[in-house]
């Protein structure tokens, strides 16, 4: 269950957090521009400020957070450190030159006294402000939440640097900071502020119940500083050491850039440039972490580093005010992004178990060594710069360009050691074995593919093709290969990638039945991916572009008694103006291994001279109309019902028939009606299910209806891959499998993600009663910024992509005849034409096209992402927040994406290294109680919106997104129908009672 973060906890993270962020700002960007502008101080006294700072805030938060975990205490630490803290700042106000003048003697000059003093007192208070922020409070955070609620208590702790930054660079333009009476009265401000909040937080935290540490104190200080501990972890400490540098550069100019903006260059309104650049910055990097999961550290940072680098160039060469801005801003983005990158991989490499011990490394790496290297670097090459005659008569040094050249050096040093020594690391892979190998048959999926169309005279192709690859003008043969498994699958035991112009050549001979004399012949193959010509007996068939679609050719006058050979040539270089789903050549993420070649069943068929080329049908609550295509004139229907066999004959194209005491076709009870049809001499066995789907206003809520009355959707999203035959299973048992296991926990609906199945697996639906939503297939490239980030920030209108017209063709043919391929299939109850922003062009023209094609079902015309004008859902997906959903009323609410937490099961994983989820768990129990959680204090609530319809990702893991209910080898089901269904029938119960009284 959620553990609801209580109004007291939210009341007190928000101030702590703000007042701690506040105090830091005005420590690290103002001190240096107090004893610049009071006492004169020389780039040298910064550097020693700086770095003493920095010693002080290493030494302080290693040894006072081990001291706070040996004795089990944080509220102590932390209101008490804040009245310190408090007091500390408050004594500034007596470090002015006219006070420090009447305590010492005359021979004595007030500014270097007030140097000295204000380095010895930021230490000070660097140790009581680092007790109470950086130890306690940060330790305090994690202990006082758990994995149900740390998100949003994270959320909140993230905005506040953004928040304090922009409060006191607005606050500050309200002061003279050339008089000292404005700083006495800052200080005094801001210490009466620390102070107060540090009293209140008596009465506000809550002391979190933690057991005070058992360990060695000292020996978990020192862990991460071991020879031994180094050694063993290079792909962690590499990354500090660059880190390390990193810092160094940042530390450069940071302690003089107010002056640099304010003396150097006379901007006195140098907040109009900080503010929006460091805006703007922190919405960039808010997204580069994603980033960073998609293109791994050496990417991701080399990008951070060359913003760093074009900042540093800009400014430096620049002065006036436009450049300086994009100067600042990429430098912004360059340090606050490469922060981001370099704070993931820190974590990523971390040893499990070491966080803690290794904090001392960390902090040596971030705050240390940084904080005195980069100063002192700063003090050194602003030796020689200019210096202005104070009003007092003291001379004080003007920062020039030098500091961002010398900044500039380290981050090219940087950027070096990653081009030269970040090599990338190879991803370990395991084998992944699924159980429905041990059953697989030599000829796999043998049985008639078409359930709804199946004839008597049929011969499967699948099993033994011999495989040869042309690569460079070179031919190799790959050997046998069982068809329709993948030649990069495990199944299809070759383990290949392929290159954009290799050629895949599949041959297989074969001989006709006898029973095929005499008639007609037809040749399918049911998947190809991506392009593929089909050849008999050297003559060519025909080529196809669709690899998610049958492909059908007579072959009646190519056949010869004997042998027969089938050629099928096979080009794959993922064109994105054809449909490819979820493939990518670097796989990784949500993006996985592509695929190439035959990947469904090889077959022949016979059929009679005049034979049913198209069946139909359409029903509704007590009718089924068929239409038919091909046949002779007349046909006979039998149809075997719950009352006995019906009986009927009929001539011309269509039929309606009248069904007594029907049974509806639901996912609780999926009666199918079995027939047959016989034309001549053609006789085709199929079934067909009543049942009708329509979006209805009940009320004030527009809802979807199953068979008239609201239903409640409760869905997983299901990518279809699987780790034996990647688009393919073993057997028709991995379909199967996944359906009734999902039925068993309670769900009744699949969201079929941008790939079309198999027959069969649409047939299993319609038997065992699974809805399914299904996706077209996406075409066009996928855009980072325009797809993902300003969706994200709220833009989801009238941002389109552009299409091609061989795209626009491609993807428009694809979708209809997928409608067409799908349209006698019951459990087939609504498409989605865009999956988010994905390829999206042309929304309303092409729902127009869909519903007049198909009128029974219901589009969601762009999942979750860019509003459409023509759509049939309100869709939603939300992963990185709590739902909160709001109803326009006008059509049914569908949050189509939701969840996504991960649990990775090692020994059931696919990628060793790398994890990908919205948010992960360590355990299963962990997991099973977030799950629960999502649906009872998320999804409960959001019925009183008319939400009708979720889809949680997803069914299984996929490569290296561990976020499934089941494990990418199907062994391991992470949750138990007896932990998860009786949250889906109070949430069926409690929709039942409000809408279908």
């Amino acid at each position: 269950m959620k553990t609801k973060l209580s109004g007291r906890f939210l009341a007190a993270l928000t101030i702590f957090s703000l007042m701690g962020q506040i105090a830091w700002v005005v420590e690290n960007m103002y001190f240096n521009v107090f004893i610049y502008k009071m006492f004169g101080a020389s780039a040298g006294d910064i550097s020693l400020m700086v770095g003493a700072s920095a010693v002080a805030a290493t030494l302080t938060t290693v040894f006072m957070g081990a001291l706070s975990d040996k004795i089990g205490k944080r509220k102590l630490f932390i209101c008490g450190g804040y009245i310190l803290w408090g007091i500390s700042i408050f004594s500034f106000v007596l470090l002015r030159s006219d006070i420090i003048g009447k305590m010492i003697p005359a021979t004595i000059q007030a500014a270097s006294v007030g140097i000295s003093l204000t380095v010895i007192l930021d230490c000070v208070m660097t140790f009581f402000g680092s007790t109470a922020n950086d130890a306690a409070f940060n330790a305090w955070l994690t202990d006082s939440t758990d994995n149900t609620n740390r998100g949003a208590a994270e959320g909140i702790n993230a905005m506040m640097p953004l928040v304090a930054i922009l409060a006191v660079f607005g606050g500050f333009m309200a002061f003279d900071l050339n008089k000292s009476q404005s700083w006495s009265l800052i200080f005094s401000i801001i210490g009466a502020a620390t102070l107060f909040v540090g009293i209140l937080g008596f009465f506000i935290i809550k002391e979190p119940v933690i057991k005070p540490s058992n360990k060695g104190y000292f020996s978990s200080i020192f862990y991460g500083f071991k020879p031994s501990t180094i050694k063993s972890n290079g792909s962690l400490y590499f990354p500090l050491a660059l880190f390390v540098i990193f810092n160094i550069s940042i530390q450069i100019f940071m302690p003089y850039l107010i002056l640099y903006y304010e003396v150097s260059l006379g901007m006195t309104d140098y907040v109009l440039i900080m503010a929006p650049a460091i805006i703007i910055a922190s919405v960039v990097t808010a997204f580069w972490g994603r980033v960073y999961d998609k293109k791994g550290f050496k990417t991701s940072v080399i990008i951070a580093l060359l913003w760093l680098v074009a900042g540093y160039i800009i400014l430096g060469f620049f002065t006036s005010t436009l450049p300086v801005f994009v100067g600042s801003l990429l430098m912004m983005c360059g340090y606050l992004s490469g922060m981001a990158v370099f704070g993931a991989v820190i974590r990523d490499n971390t040893p499990l178990g070491k966080a803690g011990s290794l904090q001392g490394v960390r902090i040596f790496a971030q705050v240390l060594i940084p904080g005195v290297v980069g100063p002192f670097i700063g003090k050194t090459v602003l030796q020689n710069a200019k210096t202005v005659q104070n009003n007092d008569g003291t001379f004080s040094f003007v920062p020039n360009q030098n500091i961002f050249f010398a900044a500039l050096i380290a981050a090219l040093a940087v950027l070096v050691m990653v081009l030269i020594f970040s090599k990338k690391k190879k991803i370990k892979m395991a084998s992944l074995s699924t159980p429905f190998e041990e059953d697989a048959p030599e000829i796999p999926f043998a049985e008639h593919p078409r359930p709804q169309m199946k004839r008597d005279d049929f011969l499967c192709l699948n099993g033994n093709w011999r495989l040869s690859l042309t690569s460079k003008k070179q031919t190799t043969d790959l050997g046998e290969i069982t068809v329709p498994y993948l030649p990069e699958s495990r199944l299809g035991g070759k383990d290949l990638s392929f290159g954009k112009n290799d050629v895949l050549v599949y041959k297989k001979a074969f001989t006709l039945p006898q029973s095929f004399v005499g008639k007609r012949i037809f040749l399918t193959l049911d998947a190809v991916d991506q392009t593929s010509v089909v050849f008999l007996n050297d003559k060519v068939l025909g080529k196809n572009a669709n690899g998610y679609l049958p492909a059908q050719y007579e072959v009646t006058d190519l056949v010869a008694e004997g042998e027969n050979v089938i050629k099928v040539v096979v080009t794959d270089n993922l064109n994105p103006d054809l449909p490819y789903g979820k493939q990518r050549k670097k796989r990784g993420g949500m993006w996985y291994t592509p695929v190439t070649g035959i990947w469904q069943s090889v077959w022949l068929e016979a059929r009679p001279e005049n034979y049913i080329e198209a069946l139909k049908m359409t029903p509704s609550l007590d009718e089924i109309t068929f239409e038919i295509e091909g046949g002779e004139a007349k046909k006979n229907l039998e149809i075997t019902s719950p009352n006995g066999k019906i009986n009927c004959e009929f001539e011309g194209k269509a039929f309606t028939l009248k069904i007594e005491n029907p049974i509806n076709w639901t996912p609780e009870n999926p009666y199918l009606y079995y027939f047959t049809i016989t034309s001549g001499e053609d006789k085709i066995s199929s079934y067909f299910a009543l049942r009708t789907v329509e979006s209805k206003k009940i009320g004030d809520t527009t809802l979807m209806t199953l068979n008239g009355k609201p239903y409640f959707w409760k869905g997983l999203l299901d990518q279809g891959y699987f780790s034996d035959g990647i688009y393919t299973p073993a057997t028709e048992k991995g379909f199967e499998n996944d359906i009734l296991r999902m039925k068993s926990l309670g769900f009744n609906m699949l969201r079929k993600h941008i790939k079309i199945e198999p027959d069969i697996f649409y047939y299993y639906c319609d038997y065992y009663g699974m809805a399914v939503f299904q996706d077209m297939v996406n075409t066009g490239k996928y855009s980072f910024i325009l797809d993902t980030v300003l969706p994200t920030i709220g833009l989801k209108s009238v941002i389109r992509h552009r299409a091609s017209k061989e795209r626009k063709y491609f993807f428009e043919v694809t979708a209809e005849q997928t409608v067409s391929h799908l349209y006698n299939h019951p459990s087939v109850v609504q498409y989605t034409i865009f999956n988010e922003g994905w390829g999206q062009y042309d929304d309303e023209r092409i729902y127009n096209e869909l519903k007049a094609l198909d009128s029974t079902r219901l589009y969601d015309t762009a999942s979750g992402w860019f509003r459409p004008k023509k759509s049939d859902f309100q869709s939603e997906h939300i992963y990185f927040k709590p739902v909160k959903l709001k109803s326009n009323g006008t059509k049914p609410l569908f949050l189509s994406e939701f969840g996504g937490y991960s649990y990775k099961v090692s020994d059931h994983s696919f990628n060793l290294d790398k994890t990908y989820g919205y948010k992960k768990f360590s355990n299963r129990e962990d997991f099973v109680s977030a799950v629960k959680n999502l649906y009872k204090n998320e999804i409960l609530p959001a019925l009183n919106e008319g939400l009708c319809a979720t889809v949680l990702t997803q069914l299984s893991d996929v490569e290296d997104e561990t976020n499934g209910i089941l494990t990418y080898d199907r062994r391991v089901q992470k949750v138990e129908s007896d932990e998860i269904k009786p949250i889906f029938d109070e949430i069926f119960n409690i929709f039942n009672q409000k809408y279908n009284p």
